[in-house]
């Protein structure tokens, strides 16, 4: 009897352990950041297919986490996260931003389809600034032609305004400000390679 009633204490103890334990969190909200509405651009057609190379930059901004920045302190945004990868969606953000604004002859991901000049880009702001409530897109880009030369640089660089500390309104404003980096980068590299070609055709002739 007095093992059985142990027996039942035991049990009862390690059930009210059981009914103590926290709650799991929720699930992170995911954003999606990818190119909408794109404008096309005026201008001579390019003869030429870009590849458009996955950005460099720190880790910390191109992760699937929304970062928020107060002087030198960077901090992830709670329970929100982008659905995938920064730098893999920025990548595509351009190589779609850039078939839409028509002036290319086509547009594709280095390494997917063999390319007559490429972008290469390393982003070095993307963040919620907490000084200036603004989601900021700063990057340093190159166009690339064949033999690895650079024919033109450019730093390109966009903001958008947050109007409120929610995840949902940093995350709206930086895609914002992303997806307008992406048509300047766009409109730069479509300029930079018709002048790599005018060029080259002045040499040759």
């Amino acid at each position: 009897m007095i093992r059985a009633a142990a027996l039942l204490l035991a049990a009862s103890m390690l059930g009210g352990c059981i009914t103590l334990l926290p709650e799991p969190p929720p699930a992170p909200r995911t954003y999606v950041l990818e190119a909408r509405d794109v404008r096309q651009l005026e201008g001579a057609p390019v003869n030429a297919v870009v590849g458009v190379a996955q950005p460099t930059g720190e880790r910390v901004i191109l992760g699937s986490d929304i970062v928020w920045r107060t002087g030198d302190t960077l901090a992830y945004v709670d329970q929100s996260q982008w659905s995938s990868r920064a730098a893999d969606s920025l990548q595509q953000i351009l190589a779609e931003t850039i078939i839409s604004q028509g002036r290319f002859t086509s547009s594709t991901r280095s390494g997917e389809a063999r390319a007559d000049y490429e972008v290469r880009w390393e982003v070095l702001d993307f963040e919620v600034h907490e000084d200036d409530m603004q989601a900021h897109f700063r990057a340093d880009v190159r166009i690339v032609a064949p033999g690895r030369r650079i024919v033109a640089s450019h730093m390109v660089e966009t903001t958008a305004p947050v109007s409120a500390r929610s995840s949902s309104v940093a995350a709206d404003a930086l895609a914002r400000a992303a997806r307008e980096g992406s048509a300047r980068i766009g409109e730069f590299a479509a300029e930079a390679v018709l002048a790599a070609q005018a060029s080259a055709n002045t040499e040759s002739n």
